[in-house]
């Protein structure tokens, strides 16, 4: 009896083992922790509390902010914090990304952010199995891509560190066409290494109209989690897909007393 009782709690705990341990303190006893995107004027992605800084050790305390159309118990974005976007969506995930004014929310200007995703915390993205965001307050730069596969392929949530550009490939462009504008004294543009870019299938007023990607000016890349505290991109966690074994595991020996 005792063993199908541990075993009962073994599968029980599994779920939780699976995220990273929260340290800070979370922006609201009643944030919303499930993002979404509809298009380039109505999505909500997670962010950090206001002033905030850095990014990366907060990103378990974030919460969901929407441009546009407010649901699912999230608050609204700051005016002026989102200065384009640029929605994509193909047959396996839909995207939007864009520039921001992080001085807006009194972000750090020297800060390369950070990643919130669904495989480091209990967060969602609605109506998908998987998503990953990063806001990078260094490069003003946004992203958030929501997936219909639980898998590193179109959502690849272990290479925060090589920024928006690498991780959610696509426009980081304002209206004009032009590339995002880092905060005043910085020098450094996102550089991309990927491609397969999918082409927009909406034209936003805040879009850059479906111009290709910009050319990035020769630089240092942009990459989250850097400042104190590690970024999703460097945990060492147990993978959604273990955990539902062991869980499985302890179920059905629970069973078998």
């Amino acid at each position: 009896m005792l063993i199908k009782t541990l075993l009962v709690l073994v599968a029980m705990a599994a779920p939780a083992l699976a995220f990273e341990p929260v340290t800070c303190t979370p922006i609201n006893s009643t944030r919303s922790i499930i993002a979404s995107i509809d298009d380039a004027n109505d999505f909500c992605t997670f962010m950090t509390g206001y002033g905030v800084n850095p990014v990366a050790p907060n990103e378990g305390c974030a919460g969901v902010y929407c441009q546009g159309k407010v649901k699912n118990g999230a608050q609204a974005m700051p005016a002026g914090y989102i200065l384009s976007s640029n929605y994509a969506k193909n047959t396996s995930y839909v995207q939007v990304t864009g520039c921001i004014d992080s001085s807006v929310w009194a972000q750090n200007p020297q800060d390369e952010g950070g990643q919130m995703d669904s495989h480091g915390w209990p967060y969602s993205c609605q109506g998908w199995a998987k998503f990953v965001s990063l806001i990078e307050p260094a490069t003003n730069t946004f992203c958030i891509r929501c997936c219909d596969a639980d898998n590193n392929v179109d959502c690849n949530t272990s290479i925060s560190t090589k920024g928006c550009w690498n991780v959610v490939p696509g426009l980081y462009t304002m209206a004009d066409g032009s590339a995002c504008k880092p905060p005043a004294n910085m020098t450094t543009t996102p550089t991309s290494t990927t491609s397969g870019v999918p082409t927009s299938s909406a034209t936003p007023i805040t879009s850059s109209g479906g111009a290709g990607i910009p050319t990035p000016i020769s630089g240092s890349g942009s990459g989250s989690g850097s400042g104190t505290g590690s970024s999703a991109g460097s945990r060492v966690s147990v993978s959604i897909e273990m955990v539902g074994a062991v869980a499985a595991v302890a179920l059905a020996l629970a069973a078998s007393f």
